[in-house]
């Protein structure tokens, strides 16, 4: 069917589908959104619970703009990958009789290179604002998912420049903005300058009752609460804080879920386990021993292989309860009648000590919300467990009301308090605008929620010796010793800056770093917890406003002090120093009218990775002329991680990994599969950011060495089996990969030519799959063939059949 044909079958949106059928039609909240004009090029921010149709909203609104023809390419936003394949696959499989282009763009190798040739684009928030910068991209719809999480401490900051940022350079002609329950959706719909459709607990389809339980025992309630789901006949989802939470609680819950098995189950769980025990991944044989009780746990740290077995045996019914960390409610669909709380706390590590923080009720809806899915059960339960010796609490008696009313939190930008975050908004402005000024970057700032939330001027009048120590009383003693208390010298270090500071007659030593201020003087350690003592004030003053310190040392000083008193600062001042930094890391470069951005600057502004990262890979290949891809996979190693310790386990590891020695003979440097796995693809695009920057410095033997490395990291292979690898087939891994190779078929094209009886073993590789391999690798030839038949569409049809054969550029020599 091509578009004029779609058009004519009077398709209109409501009756979206996913795998569990149509349901658009059935949501209340679709109708007022119908009636409002979201669905015909209209911008609105939807906020209301989750299980209410949000989603439906904004894929609606994608189908009609495509049926209206309307230009442009129309995006759909998530903040995670999983929920972004779900999505992708969605609007694949809606669009499958169509001749529309649907894309993603995620951050790993299914990322469209020629996005603005897709007429639909599903993409995670961080690669839609990287895609606009270094590609011809015009968005048409907007559908910004999980829109909530600009609140959250880690990826908010960069969500919210990214609107800020568009909405100034009037990027968003469409703009709709899907959120769950928060307190102030009025204000973030000012923010936004669109309308508000706000939903409630009635709009849900199906009944979900929420409710917070007050338990004397966390074990014995939760044991009551999957009883009565299991005689009820229903499945049961558990939330728990943590990895080791979840396994254990699975473990705990496995004799009770096991008894009450019926015998088909119980034959299905066996086969399943005995699949999943064969790896040689522990951890999956200890998910086989609980899969065969009708039980598993689900995180992060599973490969997605494991994950996806689980989650495919939950939707078949099979496993009757799964425990999982709060990661399973980024937007996984299940067919849970039941979703349980267990602890309302997490535990986070700050400066090396853990503290117990209370989640927020838009954190439990959303969690409770995974049960009473429309489409998959009839009815839900949504509980928290709430220890009673927790009631004394006020704000857990809040919490508990709370959730219990469907009440959010209230959103609050949480720019401010990231000075990376600040810089890399600074970086992006000027990137996008060309040459820029100071008032240029003010102006762009003033569109942030931050701005919105606290008005206060912004002004370039201070300086940062005035602005920043006096915030510092302890420097006032460094003035006051007349030189007793002295800077004796200071060296850069992954972290930051090591100085030592001279007292009288004795030496301190200072560690500035993003993690914090120390000191091993007695009043830093023992009396000023938490403050700044004289040496570390002596230091900071010294390194940042003193004559003759080192540029690299002063620059890495003035990194930390800006995330480490970046609150503190005036928002001039702030903005100033971001501008300063950027400059001396050679990211900006002065020019007639303020600033523009370096070739370096414009790699740095789409690479993920924090600045002091990029500035650390930009010096390395600055200071080299040649390199060897494991030169570069080592770089990769030092320079992404910051813990000693498991700088040297990775490093252990490297050798063997790069040798395509079986993982099952060397110790793997993550206990978790998942962990190694989710490592080895940061390794690989750190090997990347080295690929690009050495080609923006003109340095094309390093960047071929880094290309390279990136492959052989990824896929654990010398870089001569990276094509093969990147096929992606089925059962074609390291070992048969290399079998492959001695036999003469180094890439798709060879393997497409041969005879799968001749290179096949009938221990090592069987006939019947080499057979569908060269079947596979056939179809990829011809279809390549037809797509570069024609120059000017080539490249468009090039993304199509990465698209469709799910491959890596690398498969195809790209």
């Amino acid at each position: 069917m091509n578009r004029e044909e779609f058009k004519e079958e009077g398709f209109s949106g409501p009756g979206l589908h996913d795998r569990t059928g149509f349901l658009g039609f059935r949501f209340p909240l679709f109708l007022r959104a119908e009636r409002m004009g979201l669905l015909d090029g209209g911008s609105g921010l939807v906020v209301a619970p989750t299980a209410t149709g949000k989603s439906f909203i904004g894929r609606a609104a994608i189908h009609r703009a495509l049926q209206r023809g309307d230009g442009g390419t129309h995006v759909y936003l998530v903040p995670y990958r999983a929920l972004a394949n779900e999505i992708y696959e969605s609007f694949l499989e809606e669009l499958a009789s169509t001749s529309w282009r649907v894309r993603i763009a995620t951050g790993d190798h299914q990322d469209a290179r020629r996005p603005e040739e897709a007429d639909v684009l599903v993409a995670t928030y961080e690669s839609f604002d990287a895609l606009l910068r270094r590609s011809l991209l015009r968005p048409g719809v907007v559908v910004a998912d999980e829109f909530h999480l600009i609140a959250d401490e880690t990826r908010g900051p960069g969500i919210e420049g990214l609107f800020a940022r568009m909405r100034h350079l009037r990027r968003l002609s469409s703009l709709i903005a899907l959120s769950a329950v928060v307190e102030n959706g009025p204000e973030l719909a000012e923010w936004l300058g669109v309308p508000l459709l706000e939903g409630s607990a009635a709009d849900r389809p199906v009944e979900l009752r929420l409710q917070g339980r007050w338990v004397e025992r966390l074990e014995g309630a939760l044991e009551a609460v999957v009883a009565e789901s299991l005689a009820e006949g229903s499945q049961a989802l558990v939330f728990c804080s943590s990895r080791r939470g979840a396994e254990g609680t699975a473990e705990s819950l496995a004799p009770l879920v096991a008894e009450r098995l019926d015998d088909r189950r119980k034959t299905e769980l066996d086969t399943l386990a005995g699949e999943l025990s064969q790896s040689d991944d522990a951890v999956a044989r200890e998910l086989a021993e609980l899969v065969a009780m009708g039980v598993a746990f689900h995180h992060a740290g599973l490969s997605r292989f494991l994950r996806q077995r689980v989650e495919e045996a939950f939707r078949q019914r099979l496993i009757r309860v799964l425990t999982a960390t709060p990661t399973l409610a980024a937007g996984v669909n299940l067919p849970a009648e039941v979703a349980v709380v267990r602890d309302v706390f997490r535990a986070e590590q700050v400066r090396g000590r853990f503290r117990h923080v209370l989640l927020s009720s838009g954190e439990l809806l959303n969690m409770m919300g995974r049960a009473a899915r429309p489409g998959l059960v009839g009815h839900g339960l949504g509980l928290a467990l709430v220890e009673e010796r927790h009631r004394g609490a006020p704000e857990v008696r809040a919490l508990v009301t709370a959730i219990e009313a469907g009440r959010g939190a209230e959103v609050r930008s949480r720019l401010p308090e990231s000075f990376e975050a600040v810089m890399r908004f600074v970086l992006a402005t000027v990137v996008e605008r060309g040459e820029t000024t100071r008032e240029d970057v003010a102006e762009s700032f003033r569109y942030t929620l931050a701005h919105f939330q606290d008005r206060q001027p912004i002004r370039f009048d201070r300086s940062l010796d005035a602005d920043l120590m006096e915030d510092i009383p302890s420097y006032q003693r460094v003035l006051e010793s007349r030189g007793s208390i002295r800077l004796l010298g200071a060296e850069a270090v992954s972290s930051g800056v090591r100085a030592r500071v001279g007292s009288g007659d004795r030496e301190y030593h200072v560690q500035l770093s993003v993690g914090g201020l120390e000191c091993d003087c007695p009043a830093a350690s023992r009396y000023y917890r938490g403050n700044v003592c004289k040496h570390q004030a002596c230091a900071i003053a010294s390194l940042l406003f003193a004559p003759g310190v080192d540029e690299e040392v002063r620059s890495r000083a003035l990194y930390t002090c800006g995330h480490l008193f970046g609150r503190t600062l005036d928002l001039g001042t702030r903005l100033n120093v971001a501008l300063d930094l950027l400059t001396a890391w050679s990211l900006l470069e002065r020019a007639p009218g303020g600033w523009r951005a370096t070739p370096v600057g414009e790699v740095a502004s789409t690479s993920g990775f924090d600045l002091l990262l990029v500035h650390e890979v930009v010096g390395r290949i600055r200071g080299v002329e040649k390199a060897s891809y494991r030169d570069v996979a080592r770089w990769a190693v030092i320079d992404f991680f910051s813990d000693d310790e498991e700088e040297a386990r990775w490093l252990e590891a490297l050798d063997p990994w790069l040798d395509e020695v079986d993982d099952s003979k060397f110790r793997l440097p993550e206990r978790y599969r998942g962990d190694f796995e989710q490592r080895l693809g940061d390794l690989a695009r750190v090997a990347r950011l080295y690929e690009k920057a050495a080609e923006a410095l003109g340095k094309d033997d390093l960047a071929e060495a880094a290309r390279e490395a990136a492959g052989a990291l990824e896929y654990g292979v010398h870089p001569e089996l990276v094509p093969l690898m990147a096929l992606r087939f089925p059962q074609l891994g390291r070992a048969r990969a290399r079998l492959l190779y001695s036999r003469g078929v180094r890439d798709v094209n060879d393997l497409a030519g041969i005879d799968p009886d001749r290179v096949a073993d009938a221990r090592r590789m069987p006939a019947r799959v080499v057979a569908q391999w060269v079947e596979r690798a056939r179809e990829i030839v011809q279809a390549r063939a037809v797509a570069g038949a024609d120059r000017e569409e080539a490249p468009a049809e090039l993304d199509e059949l990465l698209a469709r054969f799910r491959l890596a550029p690398e498969a195809l020599g790209l």
